[in-house]
């Protein structure tokens, strides 16, 4: 009857909300892989369970109750195992250090520019210029430290450079000598060597000032290079690393 499928999606409701709530705030607000999966595992139960009279509802709920109680205890086991947390939830991935894209990184985690790009626009930041370190967290979320926050390690109102403790190279900081606001706009030029043609119409370049530019900088062509920006009135290249 169709009133049964209705007392089914209430229990399902209450049962799933209340699994929640043993499961964690965690499953909620930090999602990794594996929550993910058992998220939608218990969704498919749930279906299956509604739509289904055999086997009976209560064996599907059964099913669902069993998978939150394994989630339960394999978070308590995580919390007290590393080896088992990197298993299931996987591990940060440092994307840029000190100013330089990690490519090895970010090949073995399937990252591509346009995502890295997209991902530091939402954070309000302009271009990869900006950034000190980027980490991708197991939970697909991207953590930005800009250059600007390591105040501790720049002089009021002048660039510096400082020796990189990782990468045993000099990293300048983004101020000019009057301490004023440098102008970043956010539409690369390059991206993964290909130009967007779009955005040099934006800033009223060509692709013959583009690639003037490049050579300019020791690039033989736009393949060469992975992320380039317009940035104080000349052309940013990233440089890159391999961790």
């Amino acid at each position: 009857m169709d009133w049964l499928i209705l007392v089914k999606i209430a229990i399902v409701y209450f049962a799933i909300l209340l699994l929640m709530k043993f499961m964690g705030k965690r499953e909620i607000g930090q999602l990794s892989l594996f929550d993910f999966v058992i998220i939608l595992v218990i969704a498919d139960i749930a279906v299956i369970g509604v739509e289904n009279t055999d086997p009976p509802f209560y064996i599907h709920m059964l099913g669902i109750f069993l998978l939150g109680l394994i989630q339960k205890i394999l978070a308590k086991a995580m919390l007290k195992w590393s080896a088992l947390r990197s298993f299931f939830d996987g591990k940060d991935s440092p994307i840029i250090i000190d100013g330089k894209v990690n490519i090895k990184e970010m090949k073995k985690q399937a990252y591509n520019f346009d995502d890295l790009v997209t991902q530091l626009r939402l954070k309000n930041v302009r271009s990869i210029s900006e950034v000190r370190y980027a980490i991708l967290e197991a939970n697909g979320e991207i953590s930005v430290f800009k250059k600007n926050e390591f105040a501790n390690e720049t002089k009021a109102n002048y660039a510096t450079k400082t020796i990189s403790p990782i990468t045993n190279t000099k990293t300048s900081q983004l101020k000019n000598q009057a301490g004023e606001q440098q102008e970043i706009y956010p539409f690369p030029l390059i991206v993964s060597g290909k130009i967007n043609g779009r955005n040099l119409k934006i800033l009223n370049l060509d692709e013959a000032w583009l690639m003037k530019e490049i050579r300019k900088k020791g690039y033989k062509s736009e393949k060469d290079v992975y992320y380039a920006n317009y940035e104080n009135g000349k052309l940013f290249i990233v440089e890159t690393c391999d961790f």
